[in-house]
């Protein structure tokens, strides 16, 4: 049977900094996410990229945060959130610096992937860690919002890092690539302070390290359940959670197939499309990523409020239905165009950009829950490389217009998956019945 302990004394609330703290990790790839597609605005015409080079450059990052997910998932759930999201930050520092000094685009393909890597790494410990000290009213604030707006917090600043470099010539994405050091070891200071997640403790046995954990934090001392369940990769494809594993890595795999289109894919696209100088193309795409930032605080207010499956079919229903009318409309259309790409980014943001983080880490029991984000997160980071790749290629082939409604698609495909699974209504539950 399950216990529950409370802590001794007035609660302290230490989570809310502590989770603040995790979060950052998002600001850092966030920033580096979005950088590299202002970059490419630079790096096109000083290494004369052609669309496919410059698709594998903007997907080296994602391949690998991708393979850093897969591999560092189950090392989570073995060693620890803490460890993980400590060691990870060094590397990021390390090679953010190298990226700086390439000299061709073969060392910058492999700088940026194990830029990604170390992406990679950060995400299965941070978000485990955010859903097991986060109350569960509140859960879907602190998994999906927190990190998403310190994510888009991230967009804007490399926006503005890009537009301050604006004309100060080939040396502008050697500064943009190599500023991200710095928020990066700032976080990993910062987090020399954390305790373990205590129920990441109570899971190993030990139960005096999540007692204290616990208090130190200011939350309740979590069930003590699953005591010494051994963490095994193949688990996730047992018979007990091989469905969830694979619909949700489907819906996470699906919305980051679609999603680039208003984040890192909107300067080319703009670009591209004829509608935007490059410097416009950047101050446009800084408008939109504000307009992320609204939609998540719109989130903010709905996640924990609404049914998690009626926002999603809100959000990501209404998400492709501007898309296709956007594609249909066409580039000519100017300034309806953007108000429909502002409104697309908003709604996109509003949810779906949230519900698959916050879903990644629920539908997993403790021993399992780093490793099962990781795998349907590797989804979306592949998804996400595949978009970057496309995006150029087949806005070369199929033209803009045609581009985007192709991009609406995953989002109908999402839709269904959602509807015709209730496991995805996870709004108020504690971890424990969910990923009973």
């Amino acid at each position: 049977m399950a216990t529950s302990v409370a802590p001794a004394g007035p609660p302290r609330r230490t989570y809310r900094w502590a989770a603040v703290l995790v979060a950052l990790g998002e600001f850092v790839d966030g920033y580096d996410l979005i950088v590299m597609g202002a970059a490419l605005l630079f790096l096109q015409p000083e290494f004369h990229l052609t669309p496919a080079v410059t698709g594998l450059l903007g997907a080296a990052a994602f391949l690998g945060a991708a393979l850093g997910l897969l591999i560092f998932g189950p090392v989570t759930d073995r060693l620890g959130r803490r460890t993980i999201f400590v060691v990870n930050l060094i590397i990021f520092v390390g090679f953010a610096v190298l990226s700086a000094l390439i000299t061709n685009v073969v060392e910058l393909f492999l700088v940026r992937f194990f830029i990604g890597l170390a992406v990679g790494m950060d995400i299965p410990p941070s978000t485990a860690f955010l859903a097991e000290i986060a109350p569960p009213e509140q859960r879907g604030r602190f998994l999906g919002i927190l990190p998403n707006v310190l994510w888009v917090l991230g967009f804007i600043t490399a926006d503005l890092v890009g537009l301050a470099f604006y004309g100060s010539g080939s040396t502008a994405w050697r500064w943009m690539f190599g500023l991200a050091a710095v928020p990066a070891l700032v976080v990993l200071l910062g987090r020399q302070a954390l305790p373990e997640s205590p129920r990441w403790l109570v899971q190993r046995g030990d139960l005096e390290g999540a007692r204290e954990a616990a208090m130190r934090l200011g939350i309740p001392m979590p069930p003590v359940t699953d005591v010494r369940q051994p963490t095994r990769y193949r688990d996730l494809f047992s018979r007990a959670y091989r469905r969830r594993t694979v619909v949700m890595a489907a819906v996470f795999g699906l919305n980051c197939l679609a999603g680039p289109i208003t984040t890192l894919a909107t300067p080319y696209i703009l670009r591209m499309g004829g509608l935007l100088s490059v410097q416009s193309s950047i101050l446009f795409s800084l408008a939109v990523y504000v307009v992320d930032l609204l939609g998540v605080f719109t989130g903010f207010m709905l996640i924990d409020r609404w049914p998690r499956r009626r926002l999603a079919y809100a959000s990501v229903g209404g998400s492709g239905a501007l898309a296709v009318v956007m594609g249909l409309i066409g580039f000519h259309a100017g300034p309806l165009l953007i108000v429909l790409y502002l409104l697309l980014a908003y709604t996109l943001w509003s949810g779906s950009a949230t519900l698959v983080w916050v879903w990644g880490s629920e539908l997993f029991p403790t021993r399992l829950r780093a490793t099962g984000q990781g795998f349907t997160n590797a989804m979306c980071r592949l998804m996400i490389a595949l978009n970057i790749y496309l995006v150029p290629v087949g806005i070369a082939a199929l033209g803009v217009q045609n581009t985007i409604i192709a991009f609406a698609l995953p989002l109908f495909a999402m839709v269904a998956l959602i509807a015709t699974h209730p496991m995805f209504e996870t709004r108020g539950r504690m971890l424990e019945d969910i990923s009973g």
